[in-house]
């Protein structure tokens, strides 16, 4: 992924960060717990809004690299963490450059623990920027190289890992082209929050994590009759103990 990353570091990749970041100014700090993990091709934290006092970021590269601060790199499908872990899990432009993205979201939901919080930011394949995706991938150009997941195709992934879907965010609703101002739009109310049309070039999916338990049922049998729904006409009563009716008797002179 280190064409990703230098993509993310150069001028574009830096405004989308800086999009980016700027929704999530709106969303992290509504989630509390002890434990924050951000997953990312590059290297930039985003979870400067958190509340959260315990904040890791881990980028995809060799296990051996190793970790500074508040980062470190492993294997994002052999994750260094016990089972029901994090609080909350910032899964950042990793499933479309990453060559098992369903083996991957079935490692996050092992480490993220019941009712913990997801959040995964992804390229949107039905905006402009998914427009522009066959001549960037015919020309091999990040980061139009990785597979863009429609966003309802991640929530039917998602539905099947437990996952129950809050909200999604929509975002960059233009081409992909590097802007002449440096201002950013608030996306905390205006059209970006009351629209929030499902066109734009970024999304960010908020999901929870659900486990049920297991409540054994007993069943109910209900005593009915068989062929209750047939009226049965009762036999005639013997006038004698041969079992003569009177309808076989002679009648009477």
């Amino acid at each position: 992924m280190q064409d990703v990353k230098d993509w993310f570091s150069g001028p574009l990749g830096q405004q989308v960060l800086a999009s980016e970041e700027r929704v999530l100014e709106q969303l992290l700090p509504g989630f509390f717990g002890y434990h924050l993990l951000q997953l990312s091709p590059q290297e930039s934290p985003l979870f400067s809004s958190s509340v959260i006092h315990h904040k890791l970021k881990l980028t995809a590269s060799s296990n051996d690299a190793p970790a500074t601060g508040d980062s470190m790199a492993a294997d994002a499908v052999e994750l260094p963490f016990a089972e029901d872990s994090l609080d909350v899990v910032l899964l950042h432009h990793m499933l479309e450059f990453h060559r098992e993205p369903q083996k991957l979201l079935r490692e996050v939901s092992r480490v993220a623990l019941p009712m913990g919080q997801l959040v995964i930011v992804g390229f949107n394949p039905m905006s402009l920027w998914g427009a522009c995706q066959p001549i960037g991938r015919l020309r091999q150009k990040t980061p139009w190289t990785g597979k863009f997941i429609p966003p309802g195709r991640l929530m039917d992934w998602l539905n099947l890992l437990n996952f129950k879907i809050d909200r999604a965010q929509y975002c960059l609703y233009g081409w992909p082209t590097l802007k002449s101002t440096s201002k950013l739009p608030d996306f905390s109310h205006g059209l970006s929050r009351n629209a929030n049309l499902p066109f734009g070039g970024i999304y960010l999916i908020v999901a929870r994590k659900h486990v049920g338990s297991m409540i054994k049922v007993r069943p109910v049998w209900q005593r009915r009759r068989a062929f209750g729904g047939l009226s049965v006409v009762p036999p005639a009563r013997p006038a004698t103990g041969r079992g003569i009716t009177t309808r076989d008797l002679p009648p009477e002179e």
